[in-house]
């Protein structure tokens, strides 16, 4: 009886320790494996970047690429559970075999093994394997997501507080304002440009429509996806993960996108502009619609409001191809022309999205074959949708402006583009009227009071935000050594920044006036 029970609990802690060591298996093989996952579908985010869409994003994330996500449950669910089983499994066999000879019929699958070599490995490292394997993902993950930097943010100085302009605060004044159209291609950068990587400028139509543009237009942190470079195009301050730094529950609680920040809907909104935005994939992902809604946009479209008659079958994973994308896009700058009103269309395409990108009917039509081929047929619709805006006489009173969101992630050519020395944004303002720089290096912070500006508005100081207006001859210039501060104190903990994300109670909205003036 007494050997009965002690067999018993002999049994229970092999058990036990059995299942330890399968979860430890576990969560090593899930770090790893989601690292690498994220590595080769996304390049090398920050952490900063995961936490926001695990925070914000996870609303949405039905309605990202469907092969994505398959991927995703194959390499960072299904095999990391294969792997942490094949290990359990296999020590458990080796200590049978070893304490039970070959009887046992799970200690047959080693059983054709020297016996020695087996004894050697399982007590040199048999007990410590899923430790050591924890620090080896521990170590991967941190390398990847640059720990040590994440953990500069949590201590550093300040940056956010001590550089922002609060646009409420400065003076905007209507001087000849225009229209707007804002076109943000997804992932469009100057090195497609560059006919010694692709054999061909992959931007000619683009670059063929005239305007200005800023060469050296880089990316600072907290601007590197898609809804971070709008956030940062229109309100001049990086996206980064709330939750970790609040006190009093924000970030669990986020129902409001940035209400007590000014962005440019705002502004545009303050001066009796009609606001609208267009986007091929769904709003719930990455808060993208919370954030138009919340900030003066009157009509806000992502794939569901657009699809109209199109089936499954017609679309990509994410959504709308840009060519049925940009057919209802034109509708819309008719219908919003005939208004007579002042508006802002913003549109976001969908096109160049990595890992593969889409080929649409119209680029298949026009013998796109590769990721390169996409790049350029997306760029030709722009370019046409600009075209059609000249022809229209449109270009009288409306002002283009094309931006890429962010530099690319992960796609079929990244690593060409990853060779190159530098990378940047690619932008183009297009008007009637002449346009001059006042400088080539910009940030995406800087391109909010651009806009404004080279819509026809005047920024007293030429600041909003963190941006600083660089067509402005008298505007004030950021410091020369302003990106490489960004890139060290940027994203540092700031409570003025958390203050931005605070609800707002009804009496105390702060609404922007419909005067001639912002104070």
């Amino acid at each position: 009886m007494i050997s009965s029970v002690r067999d018993f609990h002999q049994r229970n802690r092999h058990s036990l320790r059995s299942l330890l060591r399968f979860a430890l298996y576990l969560l090593a093989f899930f770090l790893i494996c989601m690292t690498y996952w994220v590595g080769d579908n996304f390049g090398e985010p920050q952490l900063e970047q995961v936490l926001y869409h695990i925070q914000f994003g996870m609303e949405g994330l039905v309605d990202t690429d469907a092969e994505l996500i398959k991927s995703f449950i194959n390499i960072a669910v299904i095999l990391p559970i294969s792997c942490a089983l094949l290990l359990v499994l296999l020590e458990t066999a080796i200590g049978l075999f070893l304490t039970h000879g070959s009887k046992h019929r799970l200690a047959k699958i080693v059983s054709v093994a020297n016996v020695s070599l087996l004894r050697g490995i399982y007590w040199a490292i048999g007990h410590r394997a899923p430790i050591y394997s924890f620090i080896i993902a521990m170590a991967y993950f941190g390398a990847q997501f640059s720990i040590l930097a994440f953990l500069h943010n949590q201590f550093g100085k300040d940056y956010f507080a001590e550089n922002y302009v609060y646009p409420a605060k400065v003076a905007i004044s209507p001087i000849k304002p225009k229209n707007l159209v804002l076109i943000y291609v997804e992932s469009l950068e100057d090195s497609y440009q560059n006919p010694k990587v692709f054999g061909r400028n992959l931007l000619q139509s683009l670059d063929k429509l005239g305007g200005i543009s800023f060469k050296n237009y880089r990316q600072a942190p907290g601007t590197g996806w898609t809804i971070a470079g709008i956030t940062s195009t229109q309100c001049a301050l990086p996206l980064k993960s709330v939750s970790l730094y609040d006190g009093n529950g924000i970030g669990e609680n986020i129902k409001t996108f940035l209400p007590n920040a000014v962005c440019l809907g705002d502004v545009l909104h303050g001066f009796g502009y009609h606001n609208v935005y267009m986007g091929s994939d769904a709003l719930a992902f990455s808060g993208k619609g919370k954030f138009f809604q919340d900030h003066h946009y009157d009509e806000v479209y992502g794939k569901d409001e657009l699809r109209g008659e199109l089936t499954d079958a017609e679309m990509n994973d994410w959504g709308l191809y840009d060519d049925d994308l940009l057919v209802k896009v034109k509708a819309k700058l008719i219908e919003l022309h005939d208004a007579q009103r002042p508006f802002n269309l913003t549109i976001t395409t969908i096109d160049t999205h990595g890992p593969d990108g889409f080929f649409s009917k119209r680029c298949k039509q026009d013998g796109a074959k590769d990721f390169a081929g996409i790049v350029e047929c997306t760029s030709n619709q722009v370019a046409e949708l600009v075209q059609f805006i000249k022809k229209s006489g449109y270009i009288k009173n409306t002002n283009v402006v094309i931006l890429g969101d962010h530099l690319a992630m992960y796609n079929p050519v990244y690593d060409k583009l990853d060779k190159l020395p530098a990378r940047h944004v690619y932008n183009r303002m297009i008007s009637r009227t002449p346009l001059t720089k006042s400088r080539d290096n910009v940030l995406h912070f800087d391109m909010f009071p651009t806009i404004l500006e080279f819509m026809g508005f005047k920024i007293q100081g030429g600041r909003l935000g963190l941006g600083f207006n660089a067509i402005s001859k008298d505007a004030v210039a950021p410091s020369p050594n302003e990106f490489e501060e960004m890139n060290e104190d940027l994203l540092n903990q700031s409570d003025e920044y958390l203050d931005l994300w605070k609800p707002q109670e009804p009496a105390t909205q702060q609404d922007i006036p419909k005067t001639d003036t912002l104070h």
